[in-house]
């Protein structure tokens, strides 16, 4: 059963982690559009979208390359977790307000709507974010070469 689990930890990881590092990917090179996306719904003052905009695409790539290599991996995971939550109470927002505009969630993924449907693929996200949090598996985790066991 323990090799099961460290097999679905393994998985999640690496799901999360590839997930988190190609959210990031086209908001770190195209800083402008990722700030034009986070401004259009309207929940932060226009002196903050810049700089929080570029603090989230490269906490999503941290937060994936963590998780890639299983370093710091319950924090990790519980970042991945937080931003999750955030990201799903956003999307009900949208869906709330009736906003109907990009989400900026992803790459390639323009016209996807903000809103339930991009709330309830987060809450998917989120499954494997708790699981992480819970039980970070003992497999391929660099972890495991400089702490003991958690």
């Amino acid at each position: 059963m323990r090799g099961l689990a460290d097999l679905v930890s393994l998985v999640a990881r690496l799901f999360l982690a590839g997930l988190f590092i190609w959210a990031s990917y086209d908001k770190i090179w195209d800083p402008r559009s990722f700030a034009w996306s986070v401004g259009q719904y309207e929940l932060l003052p226009l002196w903050a979208v810049n700089a929080a905009s570029v603090l989230l695409a490269w906490l999503e790539m941290w937060v994936g390359v963590l998780l890639l290599v299983g370093l710091f991996t319950r924090p990790a995971a519980a970042w991945a977790t937080l931003l999750l939550l955030t990201f799903t109470g956003v999307m009900v927002y949208a869906g709330f307000t009736g906003a109907g505009f990009d989400c900026g969630c992803f790459p390639g993924q323009e016209g996807h709507a903000a809103g339930f449907d991009a709330a309830l693929r987060d809450l998917f996200f989120l499954l494997p974010a708790v699981w992480l949090w819970i039980r970070p598996g003992e497999w391929l985790r660099l972890d495991r070469l400089f702490w003991a066991r958690d």
